[in-house]
C-alpha cells in the first residue's frame, strides 16, 4: 500500500471543483444553478487533507454551448446563439483532526470567478464576477482498507454577481443546501479507482423575484486505471461523468412554472435534465503536484443547455495527505 500512498500524494489535484456550472444553463431560475455540476471527477472520497492538514487547490474550466433545448430535447435557441464561460476557482480544505461519527471532521470553501460571453439576437453581452460560493462547514472523512467515504453538508450562499434584470448572470440569488455522500474503492492493489458521488440540492426561494427553483439531484461517477510511468503508477486514464435531474418543479409566486415546447406540448415544472460523459487523464507535475485534464460532452439534455466542457486542473499541496495502511481505519 506504500506505492498507493506515493502516487496519491503526487496527484493531489484530483477532487475537482470546477465552478463553470455557476454559468451553465439548466432549468431553474434564469437557467442556472447554485451547484457546480461535474465538479468532482477522481478520488472523490480519497483526495482529502490528512489529520490536522490544510489543502489549497486551483481549478480552471472552459465551457461552450450553441444549443438550448426544450423539455423534449429539441433545440429552441435562436440562430447565432453562443455562450462561452471561463471559470477559475480556488478551494481551501481543512481536516480538523477531530474524530467524528467514525471518521475525521473537515470543512472546505470554494470561491469561483467566472467570465461569460453571450451572443444572441445580434447582441453580445459579457460579464466577469464572483459566483455562488460552495461551503461545507461539516464534512466527515472515513477510510478503511481500500474503501474511502465522505459525508458532507454543503451550503451555497447568494452569488455576488447576480442581477435579476440583467441579460447575463453569474451566480444565483438564492441559497442552496446540499447534503452529499461520496465513495472511492481502490481494488487491484490501488491501481484501479472506482468512484461515485450523490449530491441533493435543496433550493431556497429568490426573495427578490419570488422564483423558487426546484430541487436537484446530481449523480457523479468515475473509473480510472493507473499506468506505469517511469516506474511509478502516477498517471491514470479513465472515464468520468455525471447525471443531473431536477426532481421538483420550478415555482414563481407559489405557482408551478409551465413552459411550451417546440412542438406545442407543455413542460410542467420546467425540470432540467442532463447526462455528461467523457475521458479523463491525470499525470504528475513535479514531486508533489499534478495535472488533471478532462472533457465532458452533454447528451440527453432537457430544459437547458447542450454543450461541451474542458477542465484543466493543477494542484500543489500545501500539506501532505495522511494515508493509513490498509489494516488501519479512520
Amino acid at each position: 500500500m506504500q506505492k498507493v500512498s506515493s502516487w496519491r500524494s503526487t496527484i493531489l489535484i484530483v477532487t475537482s471543483m470546477v465552478l463553470v456550472c455557476s454559468s451553465v444553463l439548466f432549468a431553474t431560475e434564469n437557467g442556472a444553478s447554485v451547484f457546480p455540476a461535474g465538479a468532482e471527477g477522481y478520488l472523490m472520497a480519497a483526495a482529502e487533507p490528512g489529520k490536522g492538514a490544510t489543502l489549497v487547490q486551483n481549478y480552471n474550466s472552459f465551457y461552450i454551448t450553441r444549443q438550448i433545448v426544450d423539455g423534449n430535447g429539441e433545440t429552441v435557441s435562436a440562430n447565432g446563439f453562443k455562450l462561452t464561460a471561463v471559470a477559475n476557482a480556488v478551494k481551501l480544505s481543512h481536516n480538523w483532526g477531530v474524530h467524528f461519527l467514525g471518521g475525521e471532521l473537515g470543512s472546505y470553501v470554494a470561491i469561483p470567478n467566472v467570465y461569460q460571453r453571450l451572443s444572441v439576437g445580434g447582441q453580445t453581452y459579457t460579464k466577469d464576477a464572483i459566483g455562488n460560493f460552495n461551503i461545507a462547514p461539516l464534512a466527515v472523512y472515513m477510510h478503511k482498507g481500500m474503501v474511502f467515504q465522505t459525508y458532507e453538508l454543503g451550503i451555497e450562499p447568494v452569488g455576488s454577481g447576480y442581477d435579476s434584470g440583467a441579460a447575463l448572470n453569474i451566480g444565483q440569488h438564492n441559497i442552496g443546501f446540499t447534503p452529499a455522500y461520496a465513495i472511492t474503492v481502490m481494488p487491484n492493489h490501488g491501481k484501479t479507482d472506482l468512484g461515485a458521488r450523490i449530491d441533493y440540492v435543496v433550493n431556497d426561494q429568490d426573495h427578490v423575484t419570488h422564483y423558487h427553483s426546484g430541487n436537484e439531484l446530481y449523480l457523479t461517477f468515475d473509473a480510472q486505471q493507473h499506468i506505469p510511468v517511469m516506474r511509478s503508477n502516477a498517471m491514470t486514464v479513465g472515464v468520468v461523468g455525471y447525471f443531473y435531474q431536477q426532481v421538483t418543479d420550478d415555482k414563481q409566486n407559489g405557482k408551478t412554472v409551465v413552459a411550451t415546447n417546440l412542438n406545442g406540448t407543455q413542460s410542467v415544472g420546467y425540470r432540467g435534465q442532463r447526462f455528461s460523459i467523457g475521458p479523463q487523464v491525470t499525470f504528475p507535475c513535479g514531486s508533489r503536484g499534478g495535472v488533471l485534464v478532462k472533457w465532458n460532452h452533454d447528451t440527453l439534455a432537457r430544459n437547458g443547455a447542450r454543450g461541451n466542457a474542458v477542465w484543466v486542473e493543477v494542484g500543489i499541496p500545501f500539506s501532505y495527505l495522511h494515508h493509513p495502511k490498509p489494516a488501519e481505519s479512520r
